[in-house]
């Protein structure tokens, strides 16, 4: 019951980040209101875990990225692209502080089932955007748009109306939030690997 729990609020605040990542899209009164919540939403999250935790050191050591993420740097700032970057970091850091700990467990086979069917998906998806997207003419751009929200959030790429569009490509900014991680720890593992490798090479031509 616990856990279910736990995934339960965890999936709540993923779905705060694709409510923060919706308003980088639309010009609304109420988006700085939606951001100052879902901002304080997080601040409250992380100050528990914080006193919560016995190595209150070595947990900012850990999550040196949300410690910078939590800190509401985009309020000082009056120009939107400079504004546009702190969020960015903002929602980046923190979906991939809730989501990539499911993402490590899974094993070889079901990370390869669940790459085919992003694959399909963002086929798909495609096809769906060419369809409803007057500012889409081919399914070329449509892939281009589904990369660009994956990679960088996609912002002013193309011009997006339709809400079914939207809310497809706030999936997939997440989406490539998660990839984007998976791929980093990824490549840290391999120079971490790499390094101990040449190292231990290192101390046996030394000890020899």
């Amino acid at each position: 019951m616990q856990k279910f729990l736990k995934a339960m609020y965890e999936s709540i605040m993923v779905l705060l980040v694709m409510l923060t990542i919706i308003t980088l899209w639309t010009q609304n009164t109420y988006n700085s209101t939606i951001n100052w919540v879902v901002w304080f939403v997080f601040f409250v999250d992380f100050l528990i875990r914080f006193l919560l935790s016995e190595e209150k050191w070595i947990f900012i050591k850990k999550n040196p990225f949300l410690v910078i993420a939590i800190i509401p740097f985009d309020q000082f700032f009056q120009v939107a692209r400079i504004v546009r970057i702190f969020y960015f970091f903002r929602i980046k850091t923190i979906a991939k502080y809730y989501i990539l700990p499911y993402v490590n467990k899974m094993n070889f086979q079901s990370l390869t089932l669940i790459v085919l069917f992003l694959l399909a998906l963002f086929f798909m998806e495609g096809i769906v955007i060419l369809n409803v997207e007057e500012t889409v003419q081919s399914y070329i751009d449509a892939l281009y748009v589904i990369i660009g929200h994956m990679l960088f959030f996609g912002h002013e790429i193309f011009v997006i109306h339709h809400s079914l569009s939207i809310w497809l490509l706030t999936i997939t900014s997440v989406l490539g939030i998660v990839i984007q991680g998976v791929a980093l720890q990824w490549g840290f593992s391999k120079v971490e690997w790499l390094y101990k490798k040449t190292k231990h090479s290192w101390d046996s031509k030394r000890a020899s």
